[in-house]
């Protein structure tokens, strides 16, 4: 097939990132909304960040505060991504390439950071590492998608060239 013929627009298999976008901030929302809340109202982050407390450990409070920015930055990237999506820009498919492959980072490094606080695998929410799965298998899918899609090339041209990518 040669460029411009074949499947183009939100349609097809592209959906599903979409959907994907679109959900993503409502549910990083909804994860730093329970987890401050619960931090703050019940005195677990006393707890966790004071010296001498039975829970305290010194890498607590960089590990929520981190954790917690982390995700506000993906919600919001999330919902700037929706702009270059919907307006088509030739931009959008290196943008959520770049946007998956900082997520399985930063789910990763997360992951990791909390092997090193002893106490802290009892307070991840359920298994840490199937974020960390779930992550890997969609840069697994999305990614080559993103960059071999018949689709993806065809729906994704205004704006000119990503020099700057």
């Amino acid at each position: 097939m040669t460029e411009g013929t074949g499947p183009r627009g939100i349609g097809g298999w592209l959906i599903l990132p979409m959907i994907g976008l679109i959900i993503a901030p409502f549910r990083l929302a909804i994860s730093l909304i329970a987890t401050a809340v619960q931090l703050v109202s019940d005195g677990t982050w006393e707890t966790l960040t004071t010296p001498g407390s039975d829970a305290y450990h010194p890498l607590w409070a960089p590990l929520l505060v981190l954790e917690s920015a982390g995700n506000a930055v993906f919600m919001v990237t999330a919902i700037v991504l929706l702009v270059p999506f919907f307006s088509k820009h030739a931009c959008f498919p290196r943008l959520m390439i770049l946007y998956m492959t900082a997520s399985l980072l930063f789910v990763s490094v997360d992951h990791a950071a909390i092997y090193l606080i002893p106490a802290a695998v009892a307070f991840a929410e359920g298994n840490p590492s199937k974020e960390v799965v779930r992550n890997a298998l969609s840069a697994a899918i999305w990614i080559p998608y993103f960059l071999r899609s018949v689709r993806v090339k065809n729906t994704f041209v205004n704006g000119g060239l990503c020099r700057w990518l």
